[in-house]
C-alpha cells in the first residue's frame, strides 16, 4: 500500500514538472505564466497598499442636521456611506481581489458596522426613541435588520447557492438609505424621535455588552498562547475591536447632543462627555504593528492589553452613568 501510494505520488509529480515544462517551451504560454507571476508578486502588494485605509478620523461628522432630526441617526448614515463609496467595501472581496488578501481594513469595516448595527438595534427596542403603539418605526427596524446582514457576502454566497444573491453593501446602502427616510420622516413629524431617558438606558445597556464582547475577544485571542512572532490573527482582533469602539465614540457623541437637556436634568452631561473622549482615546490606537506579546514584556508591548484597558475603563464610566439614569 505504502509503495503504491509512493509510486503514484512520483507520477504525479512527475506529470506536474512535465507540464510546467510544456509551458515553458511555448513563448506564448510562458508570457502568461510570467504576466500572472507580475500580478500576484508585484501588482497585488501595490495594489493593497493604495486601498487599504483605516478611516478613524475623531472629528467626523454628518455634516449641518437641523432639529427636530437626530444627528446620532444622521452620522450612522453618514458613516456607512463613507465606507461604501469614500474608502470602498473591501470586507467581502473574492480571493482574486487585492482587498481579499487584505486584514486591517476588512476587520476595522466589520466591527464598525457591528457596533452600528447595536447601536440602531438600541434605538429601535421596546425602550428606544421610536417605539410607539403601533411598535418600532418601519424604517428604523429595516435598517436595524440589514445592518445585521454579514459584511464578507459578495455578489455570490457558495456557501448557501451558486446563484447571485444581495450583497453587503446593497444590503447596507438600504439600511443607509432608511436611516435617512426615518430621520426625514422625523422632520416631517411622521415619526418620532422621543428623548427620553429609558432610551438613554437602553443605548447605554447595549454599549456595555459591546464592551463585554471586546474584552472577551481579547482575552480569548490571549488565552489561546500564539507565539508572538507567528501570531496572524492578532490584527483581526485589535482592528475588529477598533471598529466597534471607533463607531460608538463617534454616534454616541451625536447622540449627547441629541439627548443633551435629557442628560443635563439628571447632570449626567459631564459623565456622557467624560465617557465619550475616553472611547475615542481607545478607539485611536493605530500601532504599525499590532504585538501581543506578555503583559510583562519590556521588548514587545501588547497592544490588545491597551485596548483592553481603554474599553474596561469605558465600560466602568457606562456602568456608573447606567446607574444614575436608572
Amino acid at each position: 500500500m505504502t509503495q503504491r501510494f509512493a509510486e503514484g505520488l512520483l507520477n504525479a509529480t512527475a506529470a506536474a514538472l512535465a507540464g510546467i515544462a510544456a509551458v515553458l517551451r511555448h513563448p506564448s504560454r510562458r508570457f502568461v505564466l510570467w504576466a500572472f507571476a507580475l500580478v500576484v508578486v508585484l501588482v497585488f502588494p501595490v495594489a493593497m497598499l493604495v486601498i487599504s485605509k483605516v478611516d478613524d478620523n475623531p472629528d467626523f461628522a454628518a455634516g449641518t442636521v437641523t432639529a427636530p432630526r437626530s444627528r446620532g441617526v444622521a452620522v450612522t448614515a453618514a458613516l456607512i456611506t463613507r465606507e461604501l463609496d469614500g474608502s470602498k467595501w473591501h470586507a467581502n472581496d473574492p480571493f482574486f481581489m487585492p482587498g481579499a488578501w487584505l486584514r486591517d481594513m476588512p476587520a476595522f469595516q466589520l466591527g464598525l458596522v457591528g457596533g452600528l448595527a447595536r447601536m440602531v438595534g438600541a434605538l429601535n427596542s421596546e425602550k428606544g426613541v421610536a417605539f410607539g403603539p403601533n411598535g418600532a418605526d418601519v424604517n428604523l427596524n429595516h435598517a436595524a435588520g440589514l445592518l445585521k446582514y454579514p459584511g464578507t457576502v459578495w455578489k455570490f454566497d457558495t456557501h448557501k447557492s451558486w446563484l447571485p444573491t444581495a450583497s453587503a453593501e446593497k444590503q447596507y446602502r438600504n439600511a443607509q438609505r432608511s436611516l435617512d427616510l426615518y430621520n426625514d420622516m422625523v422632520a416631517a413629524g411622521g415619526t418620532q424621535f422621543e428623548r427620553k431617558p429609558e432610551a438613554l438606558v437602553a443605548i447605554v445597556e447595549a454599549l456595555i455588552r459591546d464592551l463585554d464582547e471586546v474584552t472577551e475577544a481579547i482575552d480569548h485571542h490571549l488565552a489561546a498562547g500564539h507565539l508572538v512572532l507567528l501570531d496572524f490573527g492578532v490584527d483581526g482582533v485589535f482592528y475588529g475591536n477598533k471598529g466597534r469602539l471607533y463607531a460608538y465614540s463617534i454616534v454616541l457623541r451625536e447622540l449627547g447632543r441629541d439627548f443633551e437637556k435629557t442628560l443635563a436634568d439628571r447632570r449626567q452631561l459631564e459623565a456622557w462627555t467624560r465617557m465619550v473622549d475616553h472611547l475615542a482615546a481607545s478607539a485611536r490606537l493605530k500601532p504599525w504593528l499590532v504585538w501581543s506579546a506578555a503583559p510583562d514584556s519590556s521588548v514587545l508591548p501588547n497592544h490588545l492589553a491597551a485596548q483592553g484597558y481603554g474599553a474596561l475603563r469605558v465600560r466602568m464610566q457606562a456602568a456608573e452613568l447606567l446607574a444614575a439614569l436608572k
